[in-house]
């Protein structure tokens, strides 16, 4: 079960790992992570993310920074409540993922940064390995984890390969949906990877991933021009872009409720979005425009097969799309396809 099974109400476990108040010192040698949690109405998960992560840091000096982008519920006073050795961070704003990720990161101390989604529940250990592998590896800048489904059972979407033209190609005409898994006709797909390995990946999943401060310096760290999905991957691009070389490594275990908050309709939306920014960014000056249509006529495709079948419904990235949610998604293409306004 590598540490997690089925997703169980975890109490709070104050007496594990106590997080490092605001006016404590630093660890000494650089050994100290910041723990950045990002939330949004998130009051049914933080307890349970809070109590992991005491485990999940076992030895290694850590601070807790949960940020709040104006959740306007209970979210800030449970967190106050399971975590009073964090400190609490009210934006008063909701502006998105990447900006409440730069609200914790300007506060932090530590020159590791590990960002995890209040719906993520990180093993006993899991950050000290993903610490352990950002220092054997210094040039990695980026590490993230294994996810897990909550029955313990490997859950692929811990990494994803490069956008392209040629696996937007795939998309758009469906080979990515008759061939999942092919390392030809699906190339954005993870492959599966031992189960204690690290590697090399193009992109790391954002859910639970560390980042160096040298990378995040370097890059600028996420781009706020992201509101949600697609901010992981820019920030992979563009670090690689710079010399540093993102890798997951298996021995760090988490269960992610990927996008629990979200409605399937919305989820396609965003996560759309964030690819048409990608594809307006990433590749060459020349293929934007092809890669972007390409996108297009995938999901015009998807829409149009879905009123002539009752497919069942089909996973593509991290929301499950029904028939109705492509429908929708194309009638709201003019929305989506200019992708996230620079910033």
């Amino acid at each position: 079960m590598d540490g997690l099974g089925g997703r169980t109400p975890v109490r709070p476990d104050l007496s594990g790992s106590r997080f490092l108040g605001a006016d404590e010192a630093s660890a000494p040698g650089g050994h100290g992570v910041s723990i950045i949690v990002v939330t949004y109405r998130s009051a049914r998960y933080i307890e349970d993310c809070v109590a992991a992560l005491r485990s999940a840091v076992a030895g290694v000096p850590a601070e807790l920074l949960i940020v709040d982008n104006d959740s306007g519920d209970e979210t800030v006073a449970v967190a106050r409540a399971v975590a009073p050795d964090a400190r609490v961070i009210e934006t008063g704003r909701n502006d998105g993922f990447a900006h409440g990720c730069h609200a914790g990161a300007e506060r932090a101390r530590f020159p590791w940064l590990v960002f995890v989604n209040p719906d993520a529940l990180p093993a006993p250990g899991s950050v000290e390995v993903l610490l352990e592998c950002a220092r054997a590896e210094p040039m990695a800048g980026i590490v993230g984890g294994r996810c897990v489904a909550p029955d313990g059972s490997a859950d692929p979407r811990s990494w994803w390969g490069r956008p392209g033209v040629w696996s937007t190609f795939c998309f758009a005409f469906m080979l990515s949906s008759l061939f999942p898994g092919s390392r030809f006709f699906d190339p954005e797909s993870p492959r599966p990877w031992a189960g204690h390995e690290s590697r090399h990946v193009p992109i790391v999943t954002g859910g639970f991933m560390l980042v160096s401060r040298q990378a995040w310096d370097a890059t600028g760290g996420f781009d706020r021009g992201f509101f949600m999905y697609g901010e992981d991957a820019d920030l992979c691009l563009r670090a690689a872009a710079r010399g540093f070389r993102p890798m997951v490594t298996g021995k760090a275990v988490y269960q992610h409720e990927v996008g629990a908050s979200s409605s399937a309709s919305r989820k396609l939306m965003l996560l759309f979005t964030g690819k048409a920014t990608l594809l307006r960014r990433h590749l060459p000056r020349g293929l934007r425009g092809v890669g972007v249509a390409l996108l297009a006529v995938g999901v015009f495709l998807r829409a149009a097969l879905s009123r002539l079948t009752a497919a069942r419904p089909e996973r593509q990235g991290r929301p499950t799309a029904r028939g109705e949610d492509w429908r929708r998604l194309w009638a709201a293409r003019r929305t989506w396809l200019p992708g996230w306004p620079a910033r």
